[in-house]
């Protein structure tokens, strides 16, 4: 790497989510200014069939001392995902070593013991199905130790106020362990940064959603039902008998004879779905989001660019789940194979509307320029300046 510098260094915990938004920015940022020196850290390294840009990867494990890290590479900017306890660690030494830090939204932002927001009435279930919620503990324990403030006083804070484990973290410590901006998906999401998160409103830049860059309208939908897969169970939010029960419930309803896609996520565990083979089913992996009449689905992103072609959507909710982002979108929000068969039974899988889509792009906005180029423009300015302005075609109001 140049000088073994570093610019912009992407810091992100699971390879699929690097690659998901970080590798595509660093293609847009060498496109800029090829002199720039890119890196990222992540829990595992790229594959060599994996295209990157970036000049160099690093494991987290294999980083000890942080600010030594840091200070060696001559980091200028760090750009984070989620306010998750590692990520604020390393906010944490960015700020103490005056290092430029951004956030960029990658997804919709729950409640849950795996996603942004942890809730204490949830942590029996954070530990038994998710390990890493107890090395966060022991990151906490760092952060407080290299900070010179108390960890008890943290842990009182977090047993106190109860609600919002990260956010209570990140205002535990001074200044405030966000970035210096935040790039968001849409104008819908900067009450939640503003209000939660405490970020200026200033410091609040609209990029869009990258899951919608290149997305083409389509006057005729394929007459068919695609299920959006989330990864609750391969990240052990849900149990597998409740995971299956409601593909039961989906198997029987849905008659085989119509044609189901089966749209994964990247982390998807295809031998989930075994009991769907009989249908008529096409699974797609890394391919485009079919344009179909109906839409059925958990907790996605993928669902915001489900509503650009389609208004039918049937989201599924399970035991003792909390509200779905989705269900306010929704057509029907079933939890029994009864209620499913009725949903199915009332959609019209002949006709589609698409009446929520002005309402969906002020959440995920389709931004004409490309939401990965904004977000690379965004990053390169505020590099090479101390603030990033409002860039020209970054949605207001009055969008069409």
């Amino acid at each position: 790497m140049k000088d073994d510098r570093i610019d912009v260094l992407f810091f992100e915990r699971p390879l699929v989510d690097l690659k998901r938004y970080a590798f595509k920015i660093a293609d847009a940022l060498k496109k800029m200014d090829d002199r720039l020196a890119l890196a990222s850290v992540s829990l595992e390294l790229p594959g060599n069939e994996d295209k990157t840009n970036m000049d160099h990867h690093y494991l987290r494990k294999e980083i000890r001392d942080i600010d030594d890290f840091l200070n060696r590479h001559a980091v200028r900017m760090i750009v984070f995902t989620n306010p998750r306890i590692p990520d604020m660690e390393m906010i944490l030494h960015a700020h103490r070593l005056g290092i430029k830090t951004v956030m960029i939204q990658e997804g919709v932002i729950f409640e849950g013991a795996n996603i942004n927001e942890v809730s204490a009435s949830n942590a029996a279930a954070a530990l038994r199905f998710i390990p890493k919620t107890l090395s966060y503990f022991w990151i906490m324990r760092r952060m407080c130790r290299y900070d010179g403030r108390s960890y008890v006083g943290l842990l009182k804070d977090i047993l106190r106020k109860k609600h919002n484990v990260t956010s209570i973290v990140a205002h535990y410590f001074s200044p405030y362990l966000i970035g210096d901006y935040v790039l968001t998906m849409g104008e819908y999401w900067a009450d939640y940064y503003r209000n939660t998160m405490l970020y200026p409103e200033d410091r609040i830049r609209v990029m869009g959603d990258h899951d919608l860059d290149g997305f083409m309208f389509h006057d005729e939908k394929e007459k068919a039902i695609c299920y959006v897969a989330t990864v609750m169970v391969e990240d052990g939010t849900r149990s597998r008998k409740e995971f299956n029960e409601f593909l039961d419930a989906f198997s029987n309803t849905v008659d085989k004879k119509t044609k189901l896609y089966l749209k994964l996520h990247p982390r998807s565990n295809e031998q989930l779905y075994e009991k769907l083979r009989d249908h008529n089913i096409e699974i797609i992996g890394q391919g485009e989001l079919p344009s179909t009449t109906v839409y059925v689905g958990h907790r996605s992103t993928m669902l915001a660019r489900a509503l650009y072609e389609s208004d039918n959507l049937i989201i599924w909710k399970f035991p003792n789940e909390k509200e779905d982002f989705f269900e306010q979108f929704a057509s029907f929000t079933v939890s029994s194979e009864d209620e499913l068969k009725a949903a199915l039974k009332k959609t019209d899988i002949e006709h589609c509307t698409n009446e929520k889509r002005h309402e969906i792009e002020k959440i995920y906005w389709l931004n004409p320029r490309g939401a990965i180029y904004s977000a690379a423009e965004m990053l390169y300015e505020y590099l090479i300046h101390e603030s990033i302005r409002i860039m020209e075609g970054q949605y207001h109001e009055n969008s069409d």
